[in-house]
């Protein structure tokens, strides 16, 4: 039996811009005895490092069984079409959520998510269920009404794969979730995070570790902005 196992494609950057979402966001390969999975697709800016990423660990677009999302966010759900043969699962309550709030909630990529919804692979969980052997889905809304996060044992330790529930460090630290849809609801899936996870893999930061009450980064974390009309390149440091 092949325990489940994680690895970050692609890590998040709590970066923000005045021009709106910067939107760098966490994209995670998941491995259990069903196969290969993916949680949430990231922005359409990441296409080319998400499918970079797979082949570098030998892995193509039709190696992935089933792709999970958090929520419908433009950020992590804009390359769901480059995996055409994976099951899609999404939460109900987050398509309650999008039928209630697609026209005032300006994360969401209105057209793209309506295609997503006619998919004949998509499927509509509820409740808290293991969606993949050894992987469970647990609600956590707030950033979104419908927002939910997957939660499995690696070595021992509790790891909890947040997205958007815990966005970076200084939200898990401070219970405030910038810009939540729900403020009450996303302070109650921040602490109930915290009281579970010894890992928690933020959806814009790398890594967390929680021990003791205390939060710590699991690993360093920078990005790189190079100017096309000019040579010039620049490293940004968390």
């Amino acid at each position: 039996m092949t325990a489940p196992s994680y690895d970050v494609l692609i890590p998040g950057f709590p970066g923000r811009t005045p021009r709106g979402f910067l939107g760098w966001s966490t994209t995670v390969l998941l491995h259990t005895r069903d196969g290969y999975a993916l949680f949430d697709t990231g922005g359409a800016g990441d296409r080319p490092g998400i499918l970079n990423a797979l082949e570098r660990r030998g892995l193509t677009p039709a190696d992935i069984r089933t792709v999970v999302l958090s929520h419908l966010h433009f950020d992590h759900v804009a390359n769901v079409e480059c995996f055409p043969k994976a099951e899609l699962v999404l939460h109900e309550t987050e398509l309650a959520y999008f039928d209630e709030h697609k026209a005032d909630d300006r994360a969401i990529p209105l057209f793209q998510v309506e295609g997503l919804l006619r998919s004949p692979q998509l499927s509509l969980v509820s409740g808290e269920l293991d969606v993949l052997p050894g992987i469970r889905m647990i609600r956590t809304p707030g950033h979104t009404g419908g927002h939910a996060s997957l939660v499995l044992s690696v070595d021992g330790k509790c790891v909890v794969l947040a997205q958007d529930a815990v966005k970076h460090r200084g939200e898990i630290e401070t219970l405030n979730s910038a810009g939540a849809f729900d403020n009450i609801s996303a302070r109650e899936s921040i602490r109930r995070i915290a009281a579970m996870a010894d890992i928690v893999v933020p959806g814009h930061d790398a890594s967390l570790t929680i021990a003791n009450g205390k939060v710590a980064s699991a690993g360093a974390l920078s990005e790189v902005i190079s100017l096309s009309l000019e040579d010039r390149s620049f490293v940004m440091e968390v």
